[in-house]
């Protein structure tokens, strides 16, 4: 490289040669870089760059993708005599030389004096890759958590060296600083500690108004209760959930709700195209809180399965044909005087259509676990004046908003039964939990996480057991009570063949979990494999009164319960309802030769031998868990009869 240049990826990106001038790459350039140095620590593969960027596209095309974008590089490469992009026939890697906005203002932390530090927040001009967008749902909400944890990070760092400072230098810097950072609740609460440093209570409280007005004329919102708390007498009461109180129901349907109401909480309305935060935050937000309701025995709430396939526009007509007491409806919108979203929600009995309880938020990713609780516990005062709330409160924790924020995106990716999502589910995962290493949910989510993959690979490594457990262990150290961290050993155990210790783990998942219908579900399964399906039965009759419009592993368990039992077109009939079959698609073959069906039979051996090739009855055996070997024998003789080796 012949001159130095530098590549903006705050704000607009652009690249300035060394007089200055601007090039102007194309937008996945700067999104190739960013990814890069963010995610790869400069270098990676070709491929791996080429499915980040190009998500959607097949992998060849990524590929060629990569190789076009690369050569329009090039070509300005050696126009303007400047090398961002170092690449072989398999690698590529960021040109170190090129002086990176991203990297240089992460100086800040150490900056030894007010000149070096207002320089280094001139450097933040705005976003990471503002105006960039629309590369694909993945890039977008992993864009989105960079901009926020980018943005966290710097706010605290650069106010820190402030404070470290002090003097008039800091009250300059700072005053930079609030013009990058407007809405920031660190750089206020910096501010008025500076003023208070030097015993000035009346700039301290100037600064905080200032910061109030901007707040409330830019955004409609108030500041943060950590800096509303610096000025008790400024603090606005804060809103109380509305309820209604339980005489004003009729006395029959006050004795009914005060039992075990049924409450579904519906997918949020999304009244927006373009938003700074991923568009599957707050909808996973919601089904959080779900699982959080489902750890009371007070309330039962009905899985985020089946609230998902309602339509929430009229989900309160169908809600009472599933005899659901009360539905959670939640709409996301653009905030009226600013670029963020607000989240409201009310609680709505069925039967009348009247609102119990209402509430309205300003939403962004650093909200979120403020809303968790605010949310959740909103929902169960308003369901009951005695609801369990101390059960809830064990989850009232001061979570970190990048943590949980990741954590939300990985549990987003858990949802789905497709490898490639789930070891992206797992890496957001594990950024959360080195942000929080003390949360139990995450390590429960970490633990389903290798289950699942153990089953999608067909138990082919056991390692994945083994880190499945370390991390459900660890869950159940933090948080005894967790109910999913029991699921996960329960699931574990009975992979490994322990089948007794699988029954232990289930039962006290069930029992500190009540109505968590995906926990009954699985206590279902894990009864299947030890050959007492009358119980399995049960089980998987509860799951689907919680979970009405049950997910693909409900409909496999009733299949495997009915084929122990000979009910060949019964369990025929759950499978065939299965979106995605391909996981059970042996079982299908054994069912449908036991039916007599032999063409069924054959299409299914033949679809499922394409996805496994090497599929051997005698190893499937080997690793199939089963308590009465009776039930092996059938099962091996109708895979056989189907057609397999």
């Amino acid at each position: 490289m012949r001159e130095t240049v530098t590549l903006q990826l705050l704000g607009t990106p652009v690249l300035r040669l060394a007089d200055g001038s601007a090039v102007k790459l194309r937008q996945k350039a700067y999104a190739l870089a960013a990814v890069l140095y963010l995610e790869f620590s400069n270098r990676t593969r070709r491929s791996a760059l080429a499915e980040r960027v190009w998500e959607s596209s097949t992998a060849e095309q990524a590929m060629t993708n990569l190789r076009q974008t690369l050569l329009h590089t090039r070509d300005l490469e050696s126009r303007y005599g400047f090398e961002l992009f170092q690449a072989d026939a398999t690698e590529i890697e960021l040109n170190r030389e090129v002086v990176v906005d991203l990297r240089e203002i992460t100086r800040v932390r150490t900056a030894e004096d007010a000149p070096e530090l207002e320089r280094l927040i001139a450097l933040y001009r705005g976003e990471l890759l503002a105006g960039v967008g629309g590369l694909g749902s993945e890039f977008d909400q992993w864009l989105a958590l960079e901009r926020t944890r980018i943005e966290n990070q710097f706010a605290n760092q650069a106010t820190e060296a402030a404070l470290r400072i002090g003097g008039s230098g800091a009250h300059a810097a700072l005053f930079r600083l609030a013009e990058r950072l407007p809405y920031s609740d660190v750089v206020c609460r910096a501010t008025i500690e500076l003023f208070r440093s030097e015993n000035n209570e009346s700039g301290a409280r100037a600064a905080f108004a200032a910061f109030r007005n901007r707040l409330r004329h830019g955004l409609g919102l108030e500041p943060s209760a950590e800096t509303a708390d610096l000025f008790d007498s400024e603090r606005p009461l804060p809103a109380q959930p509305r309820t209604v109180a339980r005489r004003s129901l009729p006395e029959e349907e006050a004795q009914r709700v005060s039992f075990v109401p049924r409450v579904v909480l519906l997918p949020p309305l999304q009244d927006f195209k373009q938003a700074n935060i991923p568009k599957h935050l707050a909808p996973a937000l919601v089904e959080d809180v779900t699982i959080g309701l489902s750890r009371l025995k007070s309330v039962s709430v009905i899985a985020p399965h089946t609230a998902w396939q309602l339509d929430p526009f009229t989900a309160l007509d169908e809600v009472r044909s599933h005899q659901i007491d009360y539905a959670v409806e939640s709409r996301i919108a653009p905030h009226f005087a600013s670029d963020g979203l607000s989240l409201a929600i009310r609680l709505v009995r069925a039967a009348g259509r009247e609102i119990v309880w209402a509430d309205k938020f300003a939403f962004n990713a650093l909200k979120a676990p403020e809303h968790y609780w605010d949310f959740t516990n909103g929902v169960a005062r308003a369901l009951a004046d005695s609801i369990e709330t101390a059960e809830l409160q064990r989850e009232r924790t001061q979570r970190d908003a990048n943590a949980y924020t990741h954590y939300l995106t990985g549990r987003h990716n858990l949802r789905s039964f497709d490898l490639p999502k789930i070891r992206r589910g797992r890496k957001s995962l594990r950024i959360a939990r080195d942000i929080e290493p003390e949360q139990a949910s995450i390590e429960s989510a970490l633990a389903r996480s290798y289950v699942v993959e153990w089953v999608l690979r067909s138990g082919s490594d056991k390692g994945l057991l083994d880190k499945a457990k370390l991390h459900a262990e660890r869950a159940v150290s933090i948080d005894p009570n967790d109910g999913t961290a029991y699921r996960e050993l329960g699931r574990v155990a009975l992979f490994d063949r322990d089948l007794d210790q699988s029954l232990q783990h289930m039962a006290m998942a069930a029992e500190l979990a009540p109505n968590h219908a995906d926990v009954l579900a699985d206590f279902a399964d894990t009864l299947v494999h030890n050959s007492d399906f009358a119980a399995a039965q049960e089980k998987i009759d509860a799951a689907v009164r919680l979970n009405p419009v049950p997910p693909d592993e409900y409909l496999w368990t009733l299949g495997g319960i009915n084929f122990f039992r000979g009910r060949w077109e019964e369990a025929l009939r759950h499978l065939n309802q299965m979106r995605n079959p391909e996981p059970a698609l042996r079982l299908m073959a054994a069912t449908a030769a036991m039916a007599g069906r032999m063409d069924l039979a054959r299409r299914y051996r033949l679809q499922a031998l394409k996805l496994q090739p090497d599929f051997t009855t005698a190893r499937w055996v080997s690793r199939m868990p089963q308590r009465d070997p009776a039930d092996v024998d059938l099962y091996i003789e109708a895979l056989r009869k189907a057609g397999f080796k």
